[in-house]
């Protein structure tokens, strides 16, 4: 047998015989914000507080139904198709370069190989999600070339504090963060060059006992000296994964009531403190006592035969100005849930989402609902917008692809060597027999 009053959840309660859903708000209240767990004599500098950052990360992109997808969209729009070696040529008619494919096997090769392809696949993955990649760059056994390139998952480094000069010289490698020591049997130490260093190539080419290093990679954000932030993860701090995440979890839990229930009953957050002098000094479950203790008392009031017909009244206030205080209301859920209104909370949640991560709706849909985001024009143009700002990332990711270039011997050969991105760009649809032709950004 249904009980007359069901409790959902804190702010919601449906009373059976009367088919109506009571919503109860709570007065809001500012967290304090956590204070910075200090790393004391670590070696390591933590990523975040709790140095577990990125498995924060990971862990909100698994509860999001958007979050993951939409970063493999720009992961794979960053990778493009491949990236190929042009040598620029100066034409003395047109006053400026052109720009020709390096038939190089060495280079072609290397940019052709498996490896490179990989380190290009997981560094696009590390930096949309991180802003941070840490390549891993190996030479060959005689050590005087770079054989090989490799990403070290960002998830798993640590970077080791700067010395006196600021330079960082180890980046600590684990699985196990944030529960890892720099001193455990599993936690690797690698050597860090410094990019900065005018005479980093020479250094790295007398350190005869240093096989492999990794060579710092990220796009600058102000104010920080270890581990950049992604432009998006204003959205994470901002409170929108949360109410995303709350709105299937609520409408799934109202909707299994909403086939009996006809009305709404809005309980506005301040009448909790104006009824109760001491609701701000008593606990979280005196408070939820005293709203289950309200509720039976509005179903008692209108239950049995004898309240047949009853009315219930609620007083109206106005402040100073005459203007009206938020009071108890009764809604038909037909005006509240027909209208779509968790329909709107979620697209606009996911619109935020959007925004922070720089994705035009044109091309990834604008979230739930109605919007089927736009055209094949507005597509094609949104494409070609957002790739050609690529250009400064890809720079990022491809710096120590210029380091090998250097160390390898390849600038002395093509002193205009570039290396580029080779992209599709989209035609309209009469071009005849032609819907796309590669490009190189």
């Amino acid at each position: 047998m249904k009980k007359d009053v069901e409790f959902i959840d804190e702010k919601t309660a449906l009373m059976h015989l009367h088919n109506i859903i009571v919503m109860m708000e709570t007065p809001s209240v500012t967290p304090a914000a956590p204070k910075p767990k200090e790393s004391g004599n670590s070696p390591i500098s933590p990523w975040g507080s709790d140095n577990d950052f990125p498995q924060k990360i990971i862990e909100l992109a698994s509860k999001s139904t958007e979050l993951a997808s939409l970063l493999d969209w720009k992961d794979r729009a960053l990778q493009g198709r491949e990236v190929i070696a042009v040598n620029q040529v100066w034409n003395p008619t047109k006053s400026q370069y052109e720009e020709s494919a390096i038939d190089d096997n060495e280079i072609n090769e290397f940019l052709s190989s498996r490896m490179f392809k990989r380190y290009w696949r997981e560094a696009s993955t590390d930096f949309n999600w991180f802003w941070n990649i840490f390549p891993e760059l190996i030479k060959n056994v005689k050590g005087d070339k770079i054989a090989s390139v490799g990403i070290i998952d960002a998830s798993y480094c640590r970077w080791g504090k700067m010395n006196d000069r600021g330079i960082i010289e180890t980046c600590y490698v684990s699985a196990d963060w944030p529960s890892a020591k720099a001193d455990d049997q599993t936690t690797l130490k690698i050597n860090v060059v410094d990019p900065y260093s005018p005479t980093v190539i020479e250094d790295i080419q007398k350190a005869k006992n240093i096989k492999s290093f990794v060579y710092p990679v990220s796009y600058p954000s102000p104010g920080k000296s270890y581990y950049q932030l992604a432009p998006w993860d204003g959205w994470r701090v901002s409170g929108w994964p949360e109410l995303a995440q709350m709105i299937p979890r609520s409408k799934v839990k109202l909707m299994t009531h909403l086939l009996s229930a006809k009305f709404i009953l809005e309980i506005p957050g301040n009448y909790w403190p104006q009824a109760y002098p001491n609701w701000s000094r008593k606990s979280f479950e005196e408070q939820k006592e005293i709203k289950r203790a309200k509720v039976k008392e509005v179903n008692d009031l209108l239950t049995g035969v004898e309240n047949t017909g009853k009315t219930i009244l609620f007083d109206a206030i106005s402040d100073a100005n005459g203007n009206p205080l938020p009071s108890w209301k009764i809604i038909p859920i037909e005006d509240k849930l027909r209208d779509g209104n968790f329909l709107e909370d979620s697209r606009e949640a996911s619109q935020h989402l959007r925004s922070a991560l720089n994705l035009d709706s044109a091309l990834t849909g604008d979230g739930p609902g109605k919007s089927l985001g736009g055209g094949g024009g507005d597509k094609r143009i949104a494409l070609n917008i957002f790739v050609a700002l690529l250009q400064p990332y890809r720079e990022v990711l491809l710096e120590p692809v210029y380091f090998i270039a250097e160390y390898n011997g390849w600038l002395k050969r093509y002193p205009r060597l570039k290396f580029k991105t080779v992209e599709i760009q989209l035609e309209t649809l009469d071009v005849a027999h032609q819907t796309s032709k590669i490009v190189a950004n």
